[in-house]
């Protein structure tokens, strides 16, 4: 399972799954106060996961949301730019997240402004609804190691029983929320797991 260094978060998003293998979690957002450990809620909804659930070993493909602590990464979308201070990156037509085992670009952001098809066999448009607002989750990186999975993102779901091939799902204005709430100096990360695994990644969340 993979734990990023979430030591300085001070902002923290918990998705807390029933099992391995539902669709449907929980999603809470807490903040860290004067204390080492004073940890206050400050909002949560209902989220939905992977089409075949949570994995701590996640693999390329296998339609389930990888189990871990992560550091977040930009927010990204169309206009409007959600208020707030955290970064927000606009996509377009040329924007693409790589998804291709077998490329150099696996797991990471291009812009491109010829066919993607002759680039790479796998690849994720960027400017799609889903995507409209949306989040990095920064799973499987430093080092990206192929074939570990790619492409996890918080973004709009289509519904809470609709898996997703592998991000963190959740009502459009609950996702615009968690995007006016983070704040870069704060350092905020996302844990998910089951309960059993969220005793160890955030326990005070349970």
């Amino acid at each position: 399972m993979e734990v990023c260094g979430i030591e300085r978060a001070r902002q923290m998003l918990v998705v807390e799954a029933p099992d391995y293998v539902s669709v449907r979690a929980k999603l809470s957002w807490w903040e860290l106060g004067e204390g080492a450990a004073d940890w206050r809620r400050i909002g949560a909804a209902s989220a939905a996961i992977g089409r075949n659930g949570l994995s701590p070993l996640k693999r390329e493909g296998d339609g389930r949301t990888p189990a871990g602590r992560f550091l977040m990464g930009t927010g990204f979308g169309a206009l409007p730019v959600p208020p707030g201070r955290w970064p927000y990156r606009l996509a377009d037509a040329h924007d693409y997240w790589v998804d291709d085992p077998g490329s150099p670009d696996y797991n990471t952001w291009v812009r491109y402004t010829g066919d993607p098809a002759g680039l790479w066999q796998s690849f994720e448009r960027l400017a799609i609804t889903p995507y409209r607002k949306a989040a990095v989750i920064r799973f499987n990186e430093a080092p990206i190691v192929r074939g570990r999975g790619s492409a996890i993102f918080f973004h709009v779901w289509s519904g809470p029983d609709s898996g997703s091939a592998g991000c963190v799902t959740a009502a459009e204005q609950d996702v615009l929320r968690v995007l006016e709430w983070l704040r870069p100096e704060a350092e905020p990360a996302m844990a998910v797991g089951t309960r059993q695994e969220l005793l160890r990644l955030a326990p005070f969340a349970l």
